[in-house]
C-alpha cells in the first residue's frame, strides 16, 4: 500500500511564504524519519531549475544517516552537531560530462519550442558551435554548472521548506571529499559541493527569526554601483504581508530554546551558547562589537527544565584539535 498522499492532502504553502520561512536549521529531531515522497518531491523541485544551455549536470546522492553513523566525522568541525542529528543527508554534486552532449541538449529545446530561429538558434549553428569545451576553458565550465547547482538546491531547499521540513548546508572538509569520491564511485568528471542536512526541526521552524542580512541599498543599485535602489517602505510592507520578510532574529526565548536542546542531547555545560542574543550589527557604521558575556548564573538559567533524549551527540572535534585527529583517523594532511 503506498504512503504517497494525494495532491489535495498535502498543505499549501505559497512562494512567497516557502521563501520567508526557509532557514538553516540545524538542530533536528534525530529519530523521525523523513518520508520517501517528501524527498522526492525536493529532487523533481531540483531537476526543474533553470539550468544554462540546458546543460542538466546536477547531481544529488541522498543517504540515510543511520546506514552510515560515521560520516559525521569527516564533515567541517562546525557542521558536526548537525550532521549527526539529521536523518537525511544530502550530497549535492555536477558532472563535467554532460557538457560533452550539450550540443544534444540545445537541439532539445528547439525540437520542443523551448528555443527559436528568431533568436538565431537553428540546428545545423548549434551543431558547429558545441560541445562547449571547445568553446570555453574549464574554470568558466566549472563556474556555470556551480551556478546550475545553485538553483536545483535552492529549489530543494524552499520544497523542503515547504513540506515542513528543515535543511541546513554544510561545508566539507577534505577528509569529506576524499572519502565521499571513494565511497560513492564517482567518475572523475564529478564535483562534490555541498552535503545537505534534511530532516524535522527540533528547534523553532522560524529559527529564532530571519537571519540578519546587509542594508538593502547596499548591496542593490540602479544604473551604476554606489547608486542604491531606493527601497520604498509601502513594497516592504507588502513583502511583509507576503510572509517573504519575517520577523528578524534574535526573537524572544531563542537563547532558551538553543540551550535547552543543546543539554537535551547530552552536551556538557560547556558547549552551552554563552553570550547575550542582540540584534544585528550589520548596518552598524562602527562595525563589529565584541559579544556581551551571560554571567554563569544566566547560562544555568537559560537551559533549566530540558528535557533528556537518548539520542546523545558526540562533541564536536574542533579545528584546533584537528592535528592529532587526522593523524589518528590516518587522514592526511593533502586531504
Amino acid at each position: 500500500m503506498s504512503n504517497v498522499p494525494s495532491a489535495s492532502e498535502v498543505p499549501k504553502m505559497d512562494a512567497f511564504t516557502a521563501m520567508g520561512t526557509r532557514r538553516s536549521i540545524r538542530w533536528y529531531e534525530p529519530n523521525k524519519p523523513v518520508e520517501r515522497w517528501k524527498i522526492q518531491t525536493m529532487l523533481e523541485a531540483a531537476r526543474q531549475a533553470p539550468t544554462a544551455g540546458n546543460y542538466n549536470g546536477q547531481r544529488a546522492i541522498v543517504v540515510h544517516r543511520d546506514e552510515d553513523p560515521e560520516i559525521w566525522e569527516f564533515i567541517s568541525d562546525w557542521s558536526q552537531i548537525t550532521t549527526q542529528m539529521a536523518p537525511v543527508l544530502v550530497f549535492w554534486m555536477y558532472d563535467m560530462a554532460n557538457y560533452d552532449t550539450m550540443g544534444q541538449s540545445i537541439h532539445d529545446l528547439l525540437r520542443t519550442g523551448g528555443l527559436d530561429k528568431a533568436h538565431g538558434w537553428e540546428y545545423d549553428r548549434v551543431s558547429r558551435l558545441f560541445p562547449l569545451p571547445a568553446m570555453l576553458p574549464d574554470a568558466i565550465m566549472h563556474r556555470l554548472a556551480a551556478i546550475d547547482l545553485g538553483n536545483a538546491i535552492q529549489n530543494a531547499l524552499i520544497t523542503a521548506s515547504a513540506l515542513g521540513l528543515g535543511t541546513c548546508l554544510n561545508g566539507a572538509s577534505g577528509g569529506a571529499r576524499r572519502n565521499v569520491k571513494e565511497k560513492f564511485n564517482l567518475p572523475d568528471t564529478y564535483t562534490f559541493c555541498w552535503l545537505m542536512t534534511l530532516g524535522y526541526p527540533a528547534e523553532s521552524v522560524d529559527g529564532g527569526g530571519r537571519r540578519p542580512r546587509p542594508p538593502f541599498e547596499t548591496m542593490y543599485f540602479e544604473k551604476k554601483v554606489g547608486n542604491p535602489f531606493k527601497r520604498d517602505p509601502e513594497v516592504v510592507k507588502l513583502v511583509e504581508g507576503l510572509n517573504l520578510l519575517q520577523p528578524i532574529a534574535p526573537l524572544p526565548g531563542r537563547l532558551e530554546e538553543i540551550n535547552k536542546l543543546t543539554k537535551r542531547f547530552g552536551l556538557g555545560d560547556e558547549y552551552l551558547t554563552d553570550w547575550k542574543l542582540e540584534p544585528s550589527q550589520l548596518g552598524d557604521v562602527a562595525g563589529d562589537k565584541p559579544l556581551k558575556p551571560l554571567s554563569k548564573e544566566e547560562i544555568i538559567a537559560s537551559a533549566e527544565g530540558a528535557e533528556k533524549s537518548d539520542f546523545e551527540l558526540h562533541p564536536t572535534v574542533k579545528r584546533e584539535e584537528l592535528e592529532s585527529y587526522r593523524e589518528k583517523r590516518g587522514i592526511s594532511a593533502n586531504d
